[in-house]
């Protein structure tokens, strides 16, 4: 009888102890998005802005996408822009869409839709203006990459935007963030921020010259 009975029982134990035992990847999972940062704003509507895009050219198909950033105008809403790129039939076009926020709420509108065939100077204005300073405050160094992460208003008359830039400089790389406060009416900078995210690191290692000790 033991005999029949331990065969059962063994597949059973196992699987008790498994489920005992918590998953050392699950208790290391990292914490959830901060509502206000660009990412989770990036991920939120970005679907919402795909479908605005989608309904205004039903005939085209959608090829790709690029988060341009956010606008912060007032201290209770943000603007999120999205550029589409389409394609109907032989012709291939972009658009500008352009979500409207209510910050904590969770409801959105699309307040602007449009076409164009090349990119529009106004959009992207701050992050090519960061850009440039980072240029400036480092001389000599290669813009790897650039991303939007997130905007801001303090008061209502002066706003920020953010941006991560990784920069490669004499065979080492960056990653930066820089923040851009200007005031809303005029546009007339404030300040530029920077700061560090990951210091100088080795992107490449020499191989040792022959005879070497290192």
């Amino acid at each position: 009888m033991q005999r029949l009975i331990l065969p059962l029982l063994a597949p059973l134990l196992t699987l008790l102890l498994v489920l005992s035992v918590r998953s050392p990847l699950a208790a290391a999972a990292p914490a959830k998005y901060d509502p206000d940062d660009g990412y989770h704003h990036y991920v939120q509507w970005s679907d919402f802005a795909r479908k605005a895009a989608a309904a205004r050219y039903p005939g085209a198909s959608l090829t790709d996408m690029r988060y341009v950033g956010c606008e912060a105008v007032s201290s209770s809403s943000k603007r999120f822009v999205y550029r589409f790129w389409l394609r109907e039939g032989a012709a291939e076009f972009g658009a500008y869409v352009t979500v409207e926020a209510a910050n904590g709420t969770g409801k959105a509108r699309v307040k602007r839709i449009e076409k164009s065939e090349g990119p529009v100077p106004s959009y992207g204005k701050w992050e090519r203006y960061a850009a440039e300073a980072v240029r400036r405050k480092y001389p000599g160094a290669e813009i790897v990459g650039a991303k939007p992460f997130g905007c801001d208003c303090a008061d209502g008359r002066a706003a920020s935007q953010t941006f991560r830039f990784w920069i490669r400089q004499e065979g080492r790389s960056r990653l930066i963030r820089v923040t851009v406060a200007y005031r809303i009416r005029t546009d007339q900078v404030v300040a530029v921020r920077f700061e560090n995210l990951s210091g100088f690191e080795p992107t490449w290692r020499a191989a040792p010259m022959h005879g070497s000790t290192d």
